[in-house]
């Protein structure tokens, strides 16, 4: 008989730990976001209202003349090269408040971003934050893989249902540095994987002059760039459903990767990187 084998996830190239973000409403300021975002080497997932796409407007605040247009359809390209778009609903509308119009919106969205990337749109923030449990059929409905909503966890566990996945705060959060360092300078409990998970809206920078909390966060963090994983939120979704559809046999010492993802695993100690469409075998424990 084979021996018990404990089974663990791992990310990419052995890495236990993972960064992603996620920025609502595609105003102009995702520009100098994202510009940050680059030069730190990290990756994240922009949601877009498309009916609202290059809208042009001003706010005033504090006596200052605050810009609160949109980026254009024909910017997404390029300015979101290496992250991801999702869907925000093309009015940002809540899924609860309108309907079927919501399934409408989300879909509307596809079709729109869909024409301007070169990959599928499968990804969602709730607006508002407002969803209720009748919300999952209507985006399973609508294609979506994922959804996130408001709700800080504070911590750094992976979802149970993606469609109802909640970060580990908004940039705003007082606790963002103190999570930041537990992140990056404690070994993860029993070597669980980690993913710390930050939300928010650009244009919440301009409007509160504080772009000083994104830049201490990605200073910080780029010091311990070798041992995290950055991704976008489809990509983390694609590696733990690529790990959960694994095959172990029955004496649990062989295991199969049906996937197009390789995926990177722990057993009883030892890691194992298990290629798309491979089988293979544990070493045998004492």
């Amino acid at each position: 008989m084979g021996a018990f084998h404990i089974n663990r996830m791992l990310f990419p190239e052995g890495k236990r730990k993972a960064l992603t973000f996620s920025y609502d409403d595609g105003r102009v300021h995702d520009r100098r976001l994202v510009k940050m975002m680059d030069e730190a080497g990290v990756k994240g997932t922009f949601n877009l209202n498309t009916r609202n796409l290059g809208m042009v407007e001003t706010m005033e605040i504090d006596g200052r003349c605050v810009d609160d247009s949109t980026i254009t359809a024909e910017e997404i390209p390029h300015l979101f090269k290496r992250h991801e778009v999702a869907t925000h609903a093309s009015k940002h509308s809540a899924v609860t408040a309108c309907g079927s119009a919501a399934l409408y919106e989300i879909l509307e969205d596809r079709k729109i971003l869909e024409d301007i990337v070169p990959y599928m749109v499968l990804g969602h923030a709730y607006p508002f934050g407002i969803y209720d449990q009748d919300s999952f059929a209507m985006l399973k409905a609508a294609g979506i893989r994922y959804a996130r909503t408001v709700v800080s966890t504070g911590g750094f566990g992976l979802p149970g249902n993606f469609l109802e996945w909640h970060p580990t705060c908004h940039h705003a959060d007082g606790r963002l540095m103190d999570l930041a360092r537990a992140f990056c300078e404690k070994d993860p409990p029993y070597g669980d994987p980690q993913l710390f998970y930050v939300w928010g809206h650009s244009f919440e920078f301009d409007r509160q002059d504080n772009w000083e909390i994104m830049e201490n966060l990605l200073s910080y963090l780029s010091g311990y760039a070798d041992q995290i994983w950055m991704a976008t939120n489809m990509e983390i979704v694609d590696y733990v459903t690529a790990y959960q559809n694994l095959v172990f046999s029955a004496d649990g010492m062989k295991v199969y990767n049906p996937s197009v993802h390789t995926v990177w695993m722990e057993s009883t100690g030892e890691i194992y990187q298990v290629p798309s469409g491979e089988r293979i075998v544990f070493a045998a424990t004492s």
